[in-house]
């Protein structure tokens, strides 16, 4: 596993044969069981918060060089802009991220063993003939975003927020029609264009049908956009 120098200020990146990574690694394995965690290593790199400003989103690139010379790319998104004020990653903190997420989330939440897939996919990396890693985009507390992005996670998530900012507002305007909303909330989960206004729309259905009208019209009403991003 190489890495490529971070763009971000105040964000580092490092590599699991650099000293920054081996002695972040106690913390790191602290979080997990180690004998599970060991083999992922080599596919893993480490971030470091060396600014002053929680970082609240961040995207690891991975970009792979297969058996016969295929390349590969992929990037592992965590996103707290919903509740930045929660985010973990504080200044002087640090975050694993495996070019595994299953592998990730061993360290993130503790879970027991991988299930079979990750196990198959970890066996897949170590056929690679490269792995590179990099952090393709991060976002701060403050909404600053910052990065070369490769896969426009800036322009996904505004135009997320826009989703979801029209649907509640529509919701909300049929609060005297609860019979017109529970239809608007079922036709708009069926959505097969916009992921965003489903899964908002998922979450306000729920509430209609534990609640009726009046929960679903106070979801909207306390709903948490994510924060807005500039550069």
């Amino acid at each position: 596993m190489k890495v490529t120098p971070s763009e971000a200020p105040g964000v580092e990146i490092y590599a699991p044969d650099s000293p920054e990574f081996e002695a972040a690694l106690p913390g790191i394995l602290g979080t997990g069981p180690e004998e599970l965690l060991r083999p992922a290593l080599p596919y893993s790199v480490i971030l470091g918060n060396s600014g002053k400003r929680t970082i609240a989103f961040f995207g690891v690139r991975f970009d792979m060089l297969g058996p016969m010379a295929k390349q590969y790319s992929v990037v592992h998104y965590a996103d707290t802009l919903r509740n930045p004020a929660k985010a973990d990653f504080q200044p002087g903190s640090k975050r694993f991220v495996c070019a595994e997420p299953e592998y990730t989330s061993l360290v993130i939440r503790g879970n027991t063993a991988p299930e079979s897939r990750g196990r198959a996919n970890l066996s897949n990396l170590r056929r690679m003939l490269g792995i590179r890693g990099s952090i393709d985009c991060v976002a701060f507390e403050d909404g600053q975003f910052a990065g070369p992005d490769s896969r426009d996670a800036f322009g996904r998530l505004a135009q997320e927020r826009d989703v979801e900012s029209e649907l509640v507002a529509r919701v909300l305007s049929l609060g005297e029609r609860p019979w017109e909303l529970e239809r608007f909330l079922c036709e708009a989960v069926e959505d097969a264009d916009q992921r965003a206004r489903r899964s908002a729309a998922r979450r306000l259905l729920e509430g209609w049908r534990q609640g009726g009208a009046t929960e679903a019209l106070e979801r909207a009403r306390n709903w948490h956009y994510r924060i807005p991003l500039w550069r």
